[in-house]
Order: structure tokens, then sequence, then C-alpha cells
């Protein structure tokens, strides 16, 4: 019987839990300091224990080795960017989030629009921009404040 660590298993649809740098750190250095020949056992035993693939410990190790614990901590630089809307749609659906107020208002202001997208991409980006609340791309992180 294998014992996996299951401290990062997601129900379906939810995306896993950010392994936090320290972690990777560990996994990587005990990946490096083992001996050739034995690593493709404990790389796999190591993403099973962290929850993630074989493919991506490899990858967290190949970004140590470019650039250093702060490869670790890397992000996509388009995390909270809306990709489907443009910069002719997006301030569209800034507007029709101020205006969603009532139940069958997000419907009719999807239809009126006729934006890409379904419509529950559409409920999405306004649920999302009415929650956390809309500013201008200041920072190479995201457009929504928190």
């Amino acid at each position: 019987m294998n014992s996996r660590a299951i401290t990062n298993a997601t129900s379906r649809g939810q995306r896993p839990t950010p392994v936090p740098p320290a972690i990777k750190l560990r996994v990587v250095v005990r990946l490096r300091s083992t001996p050739f020949g034995k690593k493709l056992p404990l790389a796999r035993r190591l993403a099973g224990e962290c929850g993630r693939s074989l493919r991506t410990v490899l990858c967290w190790q190949t970004a140590y080795k470019q650039l250093g614990y702060r490869g670790l901590d890397h992000r996509r630089a388009d995390c909270g960017l809306c990709r489907l809307y443009g910069d002719a749609e997006l301030p569209l659906v800034v507007e029709a989030a101020v205006r969603v107020r009532h139940y069958g208002d997000l419907r009719r202001e999807w239809r009126s629009l006729a934006l890409p997208g379904s419509y529950e991409t559409f409920r999405f980006w306004v649920r999302k921009i009415q929650a956390f609340g809309y500013s201008e791309p200041s920072d190479e992180r995201g457009v929504l404040s928190a």
C-alpha cells in the first residue's frame, strides 16, 4: 500500500492550494542532493507527497537552477487579468457590473452587450468586479484591487 500525503487534495473543479516556496525549496534540495539514478523514484515520491505531478516537481528544479529561490516564487504575470475581454470590452463589463442590481439584470446585460464568451464567464467577471472593485492596471500583477 502506497501512503501518500493528501494535503493538497482537491475536489473536482477547484484549483489545488499553492505550495509555499519553502516547501518547493526543500523538494529541490532533496532532489539535487540525490545521486544520479535515484532521482526519478525520489521525484515521484516527493510529487506524491506534495500532491503535484512529477513534471511539476521537475519544473521546480529547473526554475531553481535558472532563477534561484526567486524562481520558486514565480506566478503567472497575467494572474487576475481577464484574458477573454480586451481593452474595448473590459470597460463595458465594468459598467455592466455597476448597473446589475436585481435578479434578471445580469442576463439582460449579457444579452444586450453581445460580448465574446459564455454567460458564466460574464457572470464570473461581473461578480468579481462587484466584490473587489475595479482599478486601472497600475502594476504588472493584476487589474482587480483587493
